[in-house]
């Protein structure tokens, strides 16, 4: 007989691959989350020792008027590794593997290959004392991280360089740092918040992705012993992109937008949880012409 484990698992799956259209529409800004939450969840805080997880995300951009009109579609894979010595520091390592895909006016771009490594490391600021049955109950911890320049950003189609935006890496390096705090409610139920500002650099060509500043609140619940739901809201300020070494703004990049992203998680194992979610715009702000639609990704975590 099929156990409701199963059940749940396949009706999940389901439901994403159906949800994810064969062809996405563009949308304006990249997925907003905490990349190394989203990836590990309460484990970041719970679990000390080795973690690793990999994410498939779907992110789609596009921007300019119809006589300069540029559409993005990127389909990434991420493998995340992390450790944690005695709930005080955690080091996390980040590789992506990204598809890239451009309609432009002046024709179709396809590139893939590594995007760029990313390191974070977390250090633990205060928290609370032992309560009984809980163990700590909240957490504040400091981050600071790295984003390198080692992916691939000189790709090329037809001999010729390919648009920036088709790259799989971004060719510079952006410093990272921020605040995440979690909070326990009882032993079903826990909201974490995070903020994080990310500097970005210059790479060889002249091209400076904007600064940007994000909010990250996730509340989850524990619906059954093995499926938890969650649902997060992200803020995102992104500033305009630069162009060249002169500084020269791209006017249909950046902006402000909120998102809500339901997310399920499903307990397959000892060790081992499937992760969904979608996150769907509910305003906006940005700057020209710019457009947002959903983005879906789905992943798996093991805690050894």
């Amino acid at each position: 007989m099929v156990s409701r484990r199963a059940i749940a698992l396949g009706t999940l799956l389901l439901a994403f691959a159906l949800a994810a259209p064969p062809r996405a529409e563009a949308c304006s800004m990249c997925r907003c989350s905490d990349p190394v939450f989203s990836a590990l969840g309460q484990g970041l805080y719970l679990q000390s020792g080795f973690k690793l997880a990999i994410d498939w995300s779907r992110s789609n951009q596009s921007e300019g008027p119809p006589d300069d009109f540029e559409s993005q579609v990127r389909n990434t894979v991420t493998l995340t590794a992390s450790y944690s010595w005695r709930e005080n520091l955690t080091f996390v390592a980040q590789l992506p593997y990204v598809w890239a895909h451009q309609d432009a006016t002046d024709g179709v771009e396809e590139t893939r290959d590594l995007g760029d490594p990313a390191f974070y490391v977390y250090g633990r600021l205060w928290s609370s004392e032992f309560a009984q049955g809980l163990g700590r109950r909240a957490w504040l911890s400091a981050m600071v991280g790295v984003k390198t320049p080692w992916g691939q950003n000189d790709a090329t189609v037809n001999g010729e360089r390919a648009d920036e935006h088709v790259q799989p890496g971004t060719g510079a390096t952006n410093l990272s740092g921020g605040l995440s705090f979690l909070y326990l409610f009882d032993a079903e139920s826990s909201i974490f918040a995070s903020t994080t500002y990310i500097g970005t650099g210059r790479n060889k060509f002249g091209y400076k992705y904007g600064n940007n500043f994000q909010v990250n609140v996730v509340y989850d619940r524990k619906l059954t012993d093995w499926l938890d739901a969650l649902v997060e809201t992200n803020f995102l300020y992104a500033r305009e992109d630069q162009v060249d070494f002169s500084g020269l703004v791209d006017e249909n990049t950046g902006g402000k937008s909120l998102y809500i992203t339901p997310r399920i998680a499903f307990h397959v194992a000892r060790g081992l949880v499937a992760r969904a979610s979608a996150q769907f715009p509910i305003w906006k702000d940005l700057n020209g012409i710019q457009s947002i639609h959903p983005t879906y990704s789905a992943g798996l975590t093991y805690v050894f």
